[in-house]
C-alpha cells in the first residue's frame, strides 16, 4: 500500500489545494495563497493522517516563463524564496508541490501532480534545517517585514496580475474550438500589452 499511486485521500486533499489560485502576498495583513499558505495546509492535513511530512525552503529562480519586465520587479535585496513539503513514502523522502494551479500550465509553469517529486520552481539552493530556522525568525523583526513587503510589492502585484490574465485566457481557450486558439506569441503579446494597461494604474504600496 505504501507507494505514490494508492493515497486516494491524500491525493485528493492535495489536488483540492493545489487548484486555489496561487498568488504571492502583497501585505503583511492580508493571506494569499501562496506556496507557504498553501504547503502548510498540505503539511498539516497529511500530517492529520498520520503520513510522516517536513516542509522545505529553497532559494529559487523564476526562469524564463514569467516575463523578464516583471522579473526585474522583484527587490535584489531579498532573494526569492521557495516552500514545499516532503513525505516520507517507500523509504525515501518524496517532494509535494502544490503552489501553482492548472491554469497556469498554459504559459509553462510547472503545475504538479502527487506524483511529480518535484518542485514547481527551478531551486538554486535547499536550506539546511539551521538555515530553515534562521530564515524564519528573521520575520519576528517588524521593520524587515514591512521594508519587505513595501519593496515586494510593486513585485507581487504584477505577478498576481499576470497569473489572472493568463487564467482568463486559460478559460477563454477552454470555451472556443482549438481551431480558433490564437498563437502563442499573439496571445502573449495582448497579456503583454494589457499588463502594461492595467500597470500604469498608481496603486498604494504596502
Amino acid at each position: 500500500m505504501d507507494n505514490l499511486a494508492s493515497h486516494r485521500v491524500a491525493q485528493h486533499i492535495f489536488a483540492e489545494i493545489r487548484d486555489r489560485p496561487y498568488a504571492w502576498a502583497v501585505s503583511p495583513g492580508v493571506q494569499a495563497n501562496n506556496c507557504y499558505v498553501k504547503g502548510i495546509e498540505l503539511l498539516q492535513r497529511l500530517g492529520i493522517l498520520g503520513y510522516a511530512v517536513r516542509g522545505r525552503v529553497g532559494e529559487m529562480s523564476f526562469g524564463d516563463v514569467i516575463p523578464k519586465r516583471i522579473q526585474r520587479l522583484h527587490p535584489s535585496a531579498f532573494p526569492p524564496t521557495h516552500f514545499w513539503i516532503e513525505v516520507w513514502l517507500d523509504g525515501h523522502w518524496h517532494r509535494l508541490d502544490c503552489s501553482v494551479d492548472p491554469p497556469l500550465a498554459t504559459a509553462g509553469l510547472v503545475v504538479n501532480q502527487w506524483g511529480s517529486n518535484q518542485t514547481c520552481f527551478d531551486l538554486t539552493k535547499i536550506y539546511s534545517q539551521a538555515e530553515v530556522i534562521d530564515y524564519q525568525v528573521q520575520w519576528k523583526n517588524q521593520d524587515l517585514l514591512r521594508r519587505y513587503f513595501v519593496m515586494v510589492a510593486p513585485f507581487a502585484r504584477a505577478l498576481n496580475l499576470w497569473f489572472e490574465h493568463v487564467r482568463l485566457h486559460a478559460d477563454a481557450k477552454a470555451t472556443v474550438p482549438r481551431a480558433s486558439w490564437p498563437s502563442w506569441n499573439s496571445s502573449q503579446q495582448s497579456l503583454k500589452q494589457s499588463s502594461q494597461q492595467s500597470t500604469r494604474k498608481p496603486s498604494k504600496q504596502a
